[in-house]
C-alpha cells in the first residue's frame, strides 16, 4: 500500500483487517489498553502496522475537546541529561497517540516565555518543563486553564506542581561522602550559578553540609562558574588549585557541562588527572568512560525520569486528580580511574 492509499485507511478499515470492534480501536488508540485483552491488542497493533493507518489527530481532538499535543520544555538540549529525559518521554507519548512539541530555552527566562505563549496557542493538553525559575506568570495562567503541569527536577517555589527528578540531597551527599572516605583533604564544588535553579542550590547546600558534618576543610571550596567564559572557568579553576597546593584534592561537578570545560582547561595546562587532582562529575555521558580510562560520575536514571512524567502527565490529561507529587529518584555511583584512594602518610 503506498503512502496516498494509507493515508485513506479508516479505523473502520482496521477495525475490519483486525476482525474486532470499531470500539475496540478507539480504545487502542486512546491507550485504553486494560479494557482490551493481549489478543485483541496484539490484533489492532498488527492491523495497524499491515495498512499503515494513520490516525486523523484534528478529527480526534474535535470529537475529544483534545489537541492530542504535549508541550515539553527543556533548559538545555545539548546536554545529555537532555536527551536521555527526551528520548523516555517521546517513547511513552508516541505509544498514547499523542504528538510532543519540544522546546529548547537556553536557560533563558525570556526565551521561555516566548515558547509557553507559542504552546498555550496550540491548545496543549499539558507540560512538561525543565524551568528556568521564572514565568510564574504564564504557569499560573496554565493552571488556571486546568492545564497539567509537570516539572522535571527544577522546582518552582509557591507553586503546587507534580514534579519527577532526581533526589539531589542524596545524590550529592553520597557522592562528598564517597571523596572524603577516600580521603581527599580539599574536595571543591563547581557549579553554573545557582540563581533560581532549584537543583543547583540542593547540591551545593548537600555539598556544605555533608563536609560540615564531617568537620571538613572544604565547605566553602564552592564555585559558581559562567561556562560560556572560559576565562571566568579558568580563574576560578586556578584560584582552587592555588589554594589546594600541596594537598590531595577533588573537584566535584554539578553536571557534565561544566564537568567538560574543567576537563578542556585541566589538558590545556598539562595537568594530569587523577595525578594532580581527583574529577567526578553528576550525570554520565558517553565520553565519559573513555576520558581518563574512565571518569568517576554520578549516574541519573534520566530515561526513566522522563517516562515517569510522561506516565504522570497522562494520568492527568485522563482525570486523575491529588495533590501535588513528587517522585524523587536514587543516584547511581559510578567509580572509575579518576577517584583512587589516598594513602595517608
Amino acid at each position: 500500500m503506498n503512502k496516498r492509499e494509507s493515508s485513506k485507511v479508516t479505523i473502520y478499515d482496521v477495525a475490519r483487517e483486525a476482525g474486532v470492534s470499531k470500539t475496540s480501536v478507539s480504545r487502542y488508540l486512546g491507550g485504553r489498553y486494560d479494557e482490551l485483552s493481549d489478543k485483541t491488542r496484539k490484533k489492532i497493533e498488527l492491523a495497524i502496522s499491515q495498512m499503515e493507518y494513520r490516525p486523523n489527530t484534528m478529527a480526534r481532538g474535535l470529537k475529544s475537546n483534545k489537541s492530542y499535543l504535549i508541550g515539553i520544555i527543556v533548559a538545555d538540549i545539548n546536554n545529555p541529561y537532555t536527551t536521555a529525559i527526551l528520548r523516555g518521554a517521546e517513547d511513552i507519548c508516541s505509544q498514547n497517540g499523542y504528538n510532543l512539541m519540544i522546546c529548547n530555552s537556553d536557560n533563558n527566562p525570556e526565551k521561555e516565555r516566548g515558547y509557553f505563549e507559542m504552546l498555550l496557542s496550540h491548545r496543549i493538553d499539558g507540560l512538561i518543563l525543565h524551568t528556568t525559575g521564572g514565568n510564574h506568570d504564564m504557569l499560573i495562567q496554565l493552571q488556571e486553564q486546568k492545564t497539567p503541569i509537570i516539572l522535571l527536577d527544577r522546582k518552582v517555589p509557591d507553586l503546587e506542581l507534580d514534579t519527577v527528578g532526581l533526589d539531589n540531597f542524596q545524590a550529592t551527599s553520597q557522592a562528598v561522602h564517597f571523596l572524603a572516605d577516600q580521603n581527599y583533604e580539599r574536595i571543591a564544588f563547581f557549579s553554573e550559578p545557582a540563581s533560581k535553579i532549584s537543583t543547583r542550590y540542593e547540591r551545593r547546600q548537600s555539598f556544605q553540609q555533608t563536609l560540615l558534618s564531617r568537620s571538613h576543610p572544604s565547605s566553602n571550596d564552592v564555585y559558581e562558574v559562567n561556562v560560556d567564559d572560559l576565562q571566568d572557568v579558568e580563574a576560578k579553576l586556578q584560584h582552587f588549585l592555588e589554594k589546594s597546593e600541596g594537598k590531595s584534592r577533588a573537584i566535584l561537578t554539578a553536571n557534565s557541562v561544566v564537568l567538560l570545560k574543567l576537563i578542556l582547561l585541566l589538558q590545556e595546562q598539562k595537568l594530569s588527572v587523577p595525578k594532580d587532582l581527583a574529577m567526578m562529575g553528576f550525570d554520565n555521558p558517553e565520553w565519559s568512560t573513555i576520558v581518563y580510562s574512565g571518569i568517576s560520575t554520578i549516574e541519573q536514571p534520566t530515561y526513566q525520569i522522563g517516562v515517569a512524567a510522561m506516565e504522570m502527565i497522562l494520568r492527568r490529561i485522563d482525570g486523575q486528580v491529588s495533590p501535588a507529587q513528587t517522585i524523587a529518584y536514587q543516584a547511581k555511583l559510578n567509580i572509575r580511574e579518576t577517584t583512587p584512594f589516598i594513602q595517608k602518610s
